[in-house]
């Protein structure tokens, strides 16, 4: 049991440790121009790059609210929006290749009596949205990339590969979406997976033998998705209007230390550094992040100093607040879950 635990321990802190590692390792040699840009940075510029991050998480909410309205499920949307805020925080601190995140929804959703196969249905509907959102921002930056230093360097054979690797993962999830066998294969795989993050809220677990039951509830919801899909485009609108605020958040932390950048490099230095953060190991892909960033920014002419010490601004207005908040936020929900009652019927048609 203790070897057992000793591996846990390490799964978790393993990769927590080797972030820090990089990030020390960036930090520790710029720490006096790191320091000074911070010192000398323009307040006003800062809070508005903090403005675009609450506007970021707001259409987070926006995101899974509209998607479970689609599922015919209604909750208030401050509710949703503080389990879209959590539920994404969860994964800064736990690199688990997102299932963290996924069994932290499933957790406050079902403590709404939302059933466990339509807060999936939910989680995997705005994953490969998001995912395929950003394959279309990485494309764009890597053209744009390309078109502003055209010469096949090591920059551009690593934009290359992440592409693929990025439309590889959209591709993927959207034919398990689709595709009724891989997805019947896939969801036991998930639902296990799921089930043994939610124990660690919990302490209990989903009995398996209600696996039959959750696999029909994430068939229903992805038929009703089917269904409505000509309501998909307001979510995708949402996907992208959160991907936009995130660009702005790095736009105006730049700003706040002195660079105005145009829009072919913040799209190319911002679609490298997001590149990164979908790194299983790493998470939310900290100290990776930073020093792609840092390394496409610098490449384009813009000093190291600025181009770390606004990455880092950008962690720390995207990543490390919010998750910070996410504690308080977690307290207001586990405290305003309803009494026991009966589970929303069909996604949630029986209770408006």
């Amino acid at each position: 049991m203790k070897q057992v635990s000793a591996r846990k321990k390490l799964a978790l802190y393993a990769p927590l440790l080797l972030s820090l590692g990089i990030l020390v390792w960036l930090i520790y040699p710029n720490l006096g121009d790191i320091t000074s840009t911070v010192l000398n940075s323009n307040p006003k510029w800062l809070l508005i790059s903090f403005f675009f991050a609450v506007s970021s998480y707001t259409f987070m909410g926006f995101t899974l609210w509209e998607v479970l309205r689609i599922l015919g499920i209604r909750l208030p949307f401050f509710e949703v929006a503080g389990i879209a805020f959590v539920s994404t925080t969860v994964n800064y601190f736990v690199s688990s290749a997102g299932i963290s995140g996924f069994a932290t929804r499933a957790h406050l959703l079902g403590k709404r009596r939302v059933p466990y196969g339509a807060s999936v249905t939910s989680s995997v509907v705005i994953t490969v949205l998001i995912y395929l959102a950003l394959a279309v921002i990485v494309v764009e930056g890597a053209v744009l990339q390309f078109i502003q230093t055209p010469d096949f360097n090591r920059s551009m054979t690593q934009s290359l590969i992440g592409v693929a690797a990025v439309l590889g993962f959209a591709f993927t999830l959207t034919l398990l979406f689709f595709h009724h066998e891989l997805r019947a294969a896939w969801a036991r795989k998930l639902f296990l997976a799921v089930n043994r993050v939610i124990f660690i809220f919990s302490k209990r677990e989903i009995p398996r033998e209600n696996f039959d039951k959750f696999e029909r509830q994430l068939d229903e919801g992805i038929r009703t998705i089917h269904g409505r899909k000509y309501e998909l485009p307001k979510v995708v609108g949402y996907v992208f209007c959160d991907w936009v605020s995130n660009m702005l958040i790095l736009y105006f932390a730049f700003k706040a230390v002195g660079i105005s950048l145009g829009a072919t490099t913040l799209v190319a230095g911002f679609a490298f550094g997001m590149l990164m953060t979908i790194i299983p190991i790493l998470p939310g892909g900290l100290g990776a992040m930073e020093a792609a960033m840092t390394a496409a920014f610098s490449g384009m002419g813009i000093p190291v100093a600025q181009a770390l010490t606004a990455s880092l601004l950008f962690r720390f207005f995207y990543y490390l607040l919010p998750a910070f908040a996410s504690v308080f936020i977690y307290w207001a929900l586990h405290a305003s879950e309803p009494v026991s009652g009966p589970e929303h019927r069909r996604h949630g048609r029986g209770a408006q």
